[in-house]
């Protein structure tokens, strides 16, 4: 630090310490400012929060000093530990602790309401890492899993009970949770729950209170529309809230709803170029964080999942099991890409989803409003990129009502990938240990020297080198209309005309492999060359894009429209003579190789005594392989014939 006469000082540790606390005492929302216990203010340190965040900050006390209260936010600012906090201080140092129950068989305290199960999954185990720093018992109560295991727990006794209308109401009519003890009941995403058809289950559940007058009701939401307070004449804010409530409005009449750390970008794509233009959508803003991919449909989502490679899907038909295996993968990091229904546009919090790609505009301003929150939370930043047919959408509503002002972009260009290859190949390079530095110095002195370029364009061409992966993908995707593909040699194959094809990665849809022994060819400043021999007719030669020789000059990769492919693969002669090479490969969207075979055989035997279960499995094969519907179908009518054969032999 430069002192008044100009010297310079040094900060012991102790002293950098201390003004480390003088500033958090200057903070207004330090967790030192609030009512909050020691045990619970560390709990919050090691996940890494200092201090509240708005909502947090300004409902804290009205909660804690007992009100009813109706908080609105907007999406990623923190409102689950807006209630949660000041429900955990009442029950252990507050209002609520001396008429708390405690020991064995003892009813909840705390009831919270969400309208998903992922959400409610979630919004328990914040209660079971915060509450359970303070001994409090937790459980969640949602559809889709066994009754038995939550029967014993809430016959164990728990203090916070977390769920979904349907499950808590089946619950009550079992006879087997016990609400009249309650002293907290929570609406997270209230307008969602209602909107969802959960009118008569919320008020039926909210009215298993004995005596209102001792419960506490809080209501939370990013959206509330006035429907939502008075929907079919249920009014839930005025029928189960306190006349004197409290509302924290952080929204208001504000017309920017959207999170402000977001970028809302919109972009031309009609609904057939959706799984070409997504994955390069995905490579040039998803700065290697995770995406979430919401479609309006079911199908759509299990469709696109199947196209992009690595990625899963997440909506209403999966099982319960299979959905919370694929939330914990996604957000520890096992694949980067989840392509999702609304079931996870509310309230999820995943770390580091950087880009938010929604296939078409949504049916309303608050379902864009919530998806585009999954990015752009805890005060981090995101990308929320809208697709939308020029010839169908109207996404004016949207931009209008939510206050959202759009960034109209193109398609990403193949310069627009190149230079994000660049970017990543450059960070790969920063990446590497100094140690290596003397091994490889004197083979960089010397190009230097011999070479007649700058040290600057030199190590262009080593980005180059080492993003040539992509490289080749920004080659062959020529245009929206032709079929393309990615691929890489995980082991040595062969090109020979009667050779298989195997080890092959890619993530596209048809790709031509020619063999040709008297193709010539050259490479020429990331430029290719080819003669075309006389197998090419004249007519389809200008149809043929992204033209790239293989690694031993002898074969090619290209793409071709898809109303040519039959005729590339049907031709045998042109203006009379022969063909002089042939299409030894068409390649489309299947994983080559030993592994399929193995599959195969190793189904054959249990297959046909799966049941329903077997589309199951079709459906991971497609996933997994990339396979496409109509190859689905093939595969299932392949076994049919096969279980018939085999019937009819006995």
């Amino acid at each position: 630090m430069q002192l008044g006469d100009g010297r310079a000082h040094e900060f012991s540790q102790e002293e950098t310490m201390r003004f480390d606390e003088i500033n958090k005492d200057d903070d207004p929302n330090a967790l030192t400012k609030f009512r909050i216990s020691k045990a619970l203010r560390d709990t919050l340190k090691e996940k890494g929060i200092e201090s509240l965040f708005p909502i947090q900050a300004m409902t804290f006390n009205t909660i804690l000093d007992g009100s009813d209260l109706v908080g609105r936010a907007r999406t990623g600012q923190g409102k689950t530990l807006a209630f949660m906090l000041p429900i955990l201080e009442s029950l252990t140092d507050g209002p609520a602790k001396a008429s708390r129950r405690t020991g064995y068989g003892r009813a909840p305290g705390v009831l919270v309401l969400l309208p998903t199960r992922e959400l409610a999954t979630q919004v328990f185990s914040d209660f079971e890492i915060y509450g359970g720093s303070l001994g409090l018992k937790c459980c969640c109560l949602y559809g889709g899993s066994p009754y038995q295991p939550q029967q014993i727990q809430l016959k164990r006794g728990v203090d916070i009970v977390v769920g979904t209308p349907g499950r808590i109401k089946d619950h009550i009519d079992r006879g087997t949770i016990d609400l009249s003890a309650l002293k907290f009941r929570v609406l997270d995403e209230a307008d969602e729950m209602l909107r969802m058809g959960f009118v008569e289950d919320v008020e039926l559940i909210l009215g298993k209170v004995e005596d209102a007058t001792r419960v506490q009701t809080l209501l939370f939401s990013a959206t509330l529309p006035e429907w939502v307070k008075h929907y079919s004449g249920c009014q839930i804010a005025a029928k189960f809230l306190k006349r004197d409530k409290k509302t924290t409005d952080l929204v208001g009449n504000e017309k920017m709803k959207a999170s402000t750390n977001v970028r809302h970008i919109v972009l031309p794509c009609s609904s057939s170029a959706r799984s070409q233009i997504i994955p390069d959508v995905i490579r040039c803003y998803s700065s290697g964080g995770r995406t979430i991919i919401f479609t309006e449909t079911k199908d759509s989502a299990s469709t696109l999942a199947g196209l992009l490679p690595g990625a899963h899907a997440l909506h209403g038909d999966i099982q319960q099991a299979t959905r919370e295996v694929t939330l914990s993968s996604f957000r520890s990091g096992k694949f980067s890409t989840l392509v999702a229904t609304n079931v996870a546009a509310r309230g999820l919090d995943i770390d580091d989803v950087q880009l938010i790609i929604q296939c078409e505009p949504p049916r309303d301003v608050e379902a864009y409003i919530h998806r585009s929150g999954r990015t752009g939370r805890a005060g981090k930043t995101g990308i929320a990129v809208m697709l939308y047919d020029p010839r169908k959408s109207n996404f004016s509503k949207i931009e209008r009502e939510s206050g959202v002002k759009f960034e109209h972009m193109s398609a990403p260009q193949p310069e627009d990938i190149a230079k994000v290859a660049g970017a990543e190949a450059a960070e790969t390079i920063a990446q590497i240990s100094d140690r290596v530095i003397p091994v490889f110095k004197a083979a960089a002195e010397e190009l230097v020297k011999s070479s007649v370029l700058s040290p600057v364009e030199l190590l262009s061409k080593a980005l180059a080198k080492i993003a040539v992966s992509l490289l080749l993908k920004v080659i062959l995707k020529s245009r929206v209309d032709h079929f393309s593909l990615q691929w890489k040699a995980m082991l040595p194959f062969s090109l020979s005309a009667d050779g298989p094809f195997t080890h092959l990665q890619y993530d596209m849809l048809t790709c031509l492999l020619l063999h040709e022994a008297s193709m010539i060819g050259s490479i020429d400043d990331g430029s290719v060359r080819l003669v075309h021999n006389i197998f090419l007719p004249e007519e389809k030669v200008e149809s043929i894009r992204g033209l790239s020789l293989t690694a031993d000059g002898k074969g090619a990769v290209f793409d071709v429209a898809s109303e040519d492919l039959d005729h590339f693969i049907a031709e045998k002669s042109f203006r009379g003579k022969p063909r002089s090479g042939e299409i030894v490969a068409t390649i489309a969207r299947t994983r080559a190789g030993k592994r399929r075979g193995k599959i195969r055989r190793w189904r054959a035997w249990w297959w046909w005594f799966l049941g329903e279960k077997r589309w199951e499995v079709v459906r991971w094969e497609r996933r997994e392989r990339g396979i496409s519907r109509s190859e689905e179908r093939q595969i299932l009518e392949r076994w049919r014939w096969w279980w018939w054969r085999k019937r009819s032999w006995k």
